[in-house]
């Protein structure tokens, strides 16, 4: 286990008993992530693409073995990725280019006791590699996942994949 997972689990730990709301990294106005207990890291390579057809807001299906959720994916210029899916399933992560209409994406999500209810206590935490193609106004994405108990024991593993449609986000 690498000192990040350490400091994962040391923090998955806590919020179990204090039912403690997770976020996965911030980042500040000034690009600088802000890890677990607020240690500053090292920026990742500058690599913004603005006009990535990747980038914008989508909602669609994500496909697991053993189920599918409503997810709603934001993708930010800067790299920055967000989903919110069915339940309390809140995932934070990052995304390049890879092509003119395609990205590969991770994200990192931590899995409440009660996946439907208000997230009081977590048992582990999902992991996963997306491989994306955008096609106007559709996205596709094939890739795996991997579920870790709150010991960072493995729980689960396979395919996934979500189909998305564009939508416009703003207020007014």
């Amino acid at each position: 286990m690498t000192g990040h997972d350490d400091e994962r689990r040391r923090f998955l730990r806590r919020a179990a008993g204090a039912g403690a709301v997770a976020i996965g990294a911030a980042v500040t106005a000034s690009g600088v992530a802000v890890g677990p207990g607020g240690a500053a890291q090292a920026s990742p390579p500058d690599r913004r693409r603005p006009d990535s057809p990747v980038v914008g807001t989508w909602r669609g299906v994500v496909t697991l073995p053993h189920e599918e959720e409503v997810a709603l994916f934001t993708f930010l210029p800067d790299g920055f990725f967000l989903s919110f899916a069915q339940g309390m399933h809140i995932a934070t992560g990052r995304w390049e280019p890879t092509g003119r209409r395609t990205a590969t994406f991770t994200l990192w999500q931590v899995l409440p006791e009660d996946l439907k209810g208000m997230p009081l206590r977590y048992n582990g935490e999902v992991r996963a590699l997306h491989h994306a193609e955008v096609r106007g106004d559709t996205l596709t994405s094939q890739g795996t996942y991997r579920g870790l108990d709150i010991d960072g024991n493995e729980t689960g593993r396979g395919p996934v994949s979500a189909r998305a449609t564009r939508f416009d986000i703003s207020t007014f």
